[in-house]
This record gives C-alpha cells, sequence and structure tokens, in this order.
C-alpha cells in the first residue's frame, strides 16, 4: 500500500535516511536526512538552487566545464561568469575578480579538462565563500570511482560557514537512465528552500527511490563501486607497467 502513498516533496524519508549515513561513511559528510532533496537528476536540482538562490545573483563556473551546467542557468535567467581552470583548479586571480556571489564547481575532476582542485585550492574557495553573502555548489559527479584507496575530502565536509550545497547523481554509478539526483542544503537555507521551492513535487517516483534505498541499504552499492575501483586501480597498474 505504501507504494501508492505520495511521498514528501523532498524525497522518500527511507532514501534520504540512507543517503545520510551512507555519505558519512564514504564522504565523510555528516549531514541529516531533512537536509538531502532528491530530484530527477542534476540538471533539475541546478534550477531549484536558482530558484532558492534568487535570480538576481550572478553565478560563476569553471571554463571549460561540462556545457548543460551554464545552459541551464542561463535558461533559468541569470548573470553567468565563466572562470577559467588552472592546473589545479580555477585562476585565483579571476576568482578574486569575479561579482559572482554563487560558485559552482567540480572538484574532484571537471568535465571535460580532467582537472582535480587541490587542498590549497578547496580552503581558497572556501575562503571565498566566506565573504559575504556567497555560496558554492559542490558538484560531486563521479568522485566515487576515484583509484585513491582514500576518498578526496569534499568541500562541503571541510565548510565552517554553512554555505556549501554538495550534489551527486546515480547517472555514473548505477546508470545514465536512471534519472537520479540529489543534493544536501546548509542548515540555514532549509527555511528559504522551503518558502521558496519546497512546495514542488518530487519527481522520482517513490518505486525507484525505495530499489536505491535498499540497494545501498544492504551494501550491494558500495560493492559494486569498490569493484570498479579495484579494476581501475588494476588497469592503470597494467598501462604504467607496459609503459616503462
Amino acid at each position: 500500500d505504501g507504494l501508492f502513498t505520495k511521498p514528501s516533496n523532498y524525497g522518500c524519508m527511507q532514501l534520504r535516511e540512507v543517503l545520510a549515513r551512507y555519505l558519512e561513511r564514504s564522504r565523510g559528510i555528516k549531514t541529516n536526512p531533512e537536509q538531502i532533496i532528491i530530484g530527477s537528476g542534476a540538471e533539475y536540482l541546478y534550477g531549484l538552487i536558482v530558484s532558492m538562490l534568487g535570480r538576481d545573483r550572478i553565478y560563476a563556473c569553471e571554463k571549460p566545464s561540462y556545457e548543460k551546467i551554464e545552459w541551464v542557468y542561463k535558461a533559468n535567467g541569470v548573470k553567468f561568469d565563466m572562470l577559467p581552470l588552472g592546473k589545479d583548479g580555477i585562476n585565483s586571480k579571476h576568482l578574486a575578480n569575479t561579482n559572482a556571489s554563487v560558485l559552482h564547481i567540480t572538484p574532484y575532476r571537471s568535465f571535460p579538462s580532467g582537472v582535480t582542485a587541490s587542498a590549497s585550492k578547496k580552503r581558497e574557495y572556501l575562503y571565498w565563500a566566506s565573504l559575504g553573502d556567497r555560496y558554492i555548489v559542490e558538484d560531486d559527479f563521479e568522485s566515487e570511482f576515484t583509484v585513491s584507496k582514500k576518498n578526496e575530502e569534499t568541500i562541503f565536509s571541510l565548510s565552517e560557514s554553512d554555505n556549501v550545497i554538495y550534489m551527486n547523481t546515480f547517472s555514473k554509478t548505477v546508470s545514465p537512465s536512471l534519472r537520479v539526483g540529489y543534493m544536501v542544503l546548509p542548515t540555514k537555507l532549509l527555511d528559504i528552500f522551503s518558502k521558496t521551492v519546497g512546495f514542488y513535487s518530487c519527481t522520482v517516483p517513490l518505486f525507484e527511490q525505495l530499489v536505491l534505498a535498499e540497494i545501498i541499504n544492504n551494501g550491494d552499492f558500495e560493492r559494486h563501486i569498490n569493484r570498479v575501483r579495484r579494476n581501475k586501480r588494476k588497469n592503470m597498474k597494467l598501462i604504467f607497467s607496459y609503459i616503462l
């Protein structure tokens, strides 16, 4: 009978609870289920962020970056600033000079450049965000498949200012046909989200949410992630041995 019940607008609590536990285990993100919002993919969630933070802000992104990030923001009628990437993240001079108050970044591995933000660059982003009414959107796409045995620190987990929105999807880890993404809101944005866009119904069918909750809760999801990571490390060793 529960499958015929309308879930919370923020997503079903079963999935949000297992995601909160998973994020703490795997990404060092300590959060409450109430901070997690489920939606049909990253592009949909980008639009919710604009509606929540407002269209009078300037939004900024890495250059180059995944082109749909720019398209979605511009389609929502906001001013947009492209900040050139260096070898370890956004060029410091361009970051300091931007008039943006929202910074959308993919610190794990930016597409298509493959640039990964260094530890010092992450702290530079956090310092930038601490100067006034600013927010970071941390798009953590594909980070689960790092070949490192130690997970990369997220900017969300490093933040002390409660102004980072963490985002991820299951497009790479499960299937691109599974249009399920989620974001973790800082606590100070919960009331704003509720007042501005909290009335929207969750766009992911309840059945799919419950299936995802089950495969995360029973360990299948993390076993799959670990198998892929082991295979990637093995393939890298073979490539290096062939080169040498």
